[in-house]
């Protein structure tokens, strides 16, 4: 059976669609967006990455950039479904390079890790036991369809909501087993100080370990390097204040932690493969 690829129709300005659909059999294919499946009626037998499984009214799913999937109907039901499609622009304009339901989730208005998860979110059928999520697609497909003024703001909270309340659904209780204590610690000192001077040294010396053992333990924990991660938390942060005011980029920098603004750029370049008046320009 050949493979095809779909794309998202529509969502150029917006980076979302809300589509109703009485869902016939679907043939495998891949998308280059985000896909947020609720079943409202009927079932259906659905592939996930060689992964079958028999979805039915109240289920729901996320499938991610790449992943592989179809739908056989078997005729005698049904079959009917919202599909939710978005980029993750929709959450955060940083997210402009962002392909992944993992590094979606892992941005600060959500703030999810992987590692907290008992399962993989983009290979799991979530069931809506008290119709919690389907009232907030029914918000979404409300907002959507009327466009009023604001609604890409209220589909974005609705949206983050979702994402929220269905990550809860997986999380593991244990907060202590997100990261190991020592990266916990890194990361919300991060979050709170990234611009300020910061160096893994001193960090280290409070944590009472040696340099060379913390760094290889964030970096396991992690899978970057610290300075990897200092700097992608500023860029984040830069990115934000660029697409959201209109402060200089000599201001910018400094207010991300950096004194020069040419490191800043420097940065900046070698992790989005564009200057920051390139990304401003493109937010504009």
């Amino acid at each position: 059976m050949g493979i095809q690829k779909t794309v998202i129709p529509s969502v150029h300005s917006e980076k979302i669609t809300i589509m109703p659909i009485k869902q016939g059999d679907v043939s495998l294919h891949s998308h280059d967006f985000l896909e947020l499946v609720y079943v409202t009626n009927g079932r259906a037998v659905h592939t996930l990455n060689d992964k079958t499984a028999i979805v039915k009214k109240g289920d729901y799913f996320i499938i991610d950039y790449g992943a592989l999937h179809k739908y056989d109907t078997k005729d005698e039901y049904e079959f009917e479904i919202v599909n939710c499609l978005f980029r993750p622009e929709i959450i955060d304009k940083t997210l402009f390079n962002c392909f992944s339901f993992q590094n979606l989730i892992n941005n600060y208005l959500i703030k999810f890790n992987y590692q907290s998860l008992n399962n993989v979110p983009t290979n799991y059928i979530f069931k809506d036991e008290d119709n919690s999520i389907k009232i907030l697609i029914e918000k979404l497909a409300k907002e959507y369809e009327a466009k009023n003024p604001g609604y890409i703001e209220l589909m974005r909270c609705y949206l983050i909501e979702i994402i929220i309340i269905t990550m809860r659904k997986i999380s593991k209780k244990d907060t202590d087993l997100i990261y190991n204590n020592y990266s916990e610690y890194i990361i919300k000192y991060v979050e709170e100080n990234y611009m300020k001077p910061i160096t893994l040294t001193d960090l280290s010396y409070e944590l009472n370990f040696s340099l060379p053992y913390i760094s290889k333990r964030f970096k396991n924990d992690m899978g970057v390097s610290f300075t990897e991660y200092l700097q992608k938390k500023r860029v984040e942060q830069g990115c934000r204040l660029i697409a959201n005011t209109e402060k200089k980029m000599s201001e910018i920098a400094e207010l991300v932690g950096y004194a020069d603004v040419k490191f800043f750029n420097k940065v900046f370049k070698k992790q989005l493969k564009m200057t920051p008046r390139q990304f401003k320009k493109l937010h504009e």
